[in-house]
């Protein structure tokens, strides 16, 4: 997962970077030219929060190959990159031998490649060290993918409660008794919000009024 080695670069780079980045990159739905608005929050100084921004556009690209980030203003439009498809010539054997083609068998996923996935990319965003082959971890996951739940649905769980609960007193619950146990239906079904102060506000109307750059 490409985006994952990006999150695991803006944790090297510190918290600041981190926790500015994140609340932008989970409100991406996969909509093709999705507007994303910008924020200036109040315990960041506007030229660090925009030299951050501008990290990660220049950074993104190198593990994201099918994705671009473009700044206008105090937005950032994410695009999809469409490959060229590759038209091979398609030659016309002169012999034709009949043959019964037998069908390839689809192997199961592999649920230990699922259980090492879902909690590296807890770890990832967390800084924990969980182990995957932890009894607890593996009970709670296969329940939740017995439910019809998939990848997809954990790192949603992930990413939402990171968010909510790093710098909390919550901070302690981001383990995987607790993200992927009883009540993992409601924090998948959660929707983001990011809610934002009366100084924020006033931030992002300044923002609105004046055309901001990158060259703070």
């Amino acid at each position: 997962m490409d985006v994952m080695l990006f999150i695991k670069d803006l944790r090297k780079k510190g918290a600041l970077y981190y926790q500015t980045w994140m609340p932008l990159l989970i409100q991406y739905n996969g909509k093709e030219g999705q507007v994303i608005k910008l924020s200036v929050t109040p315990n960041v100084a506007k030229s660090t929060y925009y030299r951050i921004i501008q990290y990660g556009i220049d950074t993104f690209p190198n593990y994201v190959k099918n994705y671009s980030l473009v700044k206008k203003r105090n937005e950032i439009i994410i695009n999809y990159i469409q490959k060229e498809l590759v038209v091979a010539e398609i030659v016309t054997p002169k012999v034709v031998v009949e043959k019964k083609l037998r069908q390839p068998q689809v192997k199961p996923i592999d649920k230990i490649i699922i259980f090492q996935e879902i909690i590296d990319y807890l770890n990832l965003c967390t800084g924990n060290k969980y182990k995957p082959n932890s009894k607890i971890a593996i009970q709670n996951i296969t329940l939740r993918l017995k439910e019809g739940y998939v990848f997809d649905d954990f790192k949603k769980v992930i990413d939402i409660k990171s968010l909510n609960w790093i710098g909390t007193e919550y901070e302690q619950h981001l383990n995987p008794k607790t993200l992927f146990g009883d009540k993992f239906e409601i924090y998948v079904n959660e929707k983001t919000s990011i809610k934002k102060t009366k100084q924020e506000n006033a931030y992002e109307q300044v923002i609105k009024a004046t055309e901001l750059g990158f060259n703070n």
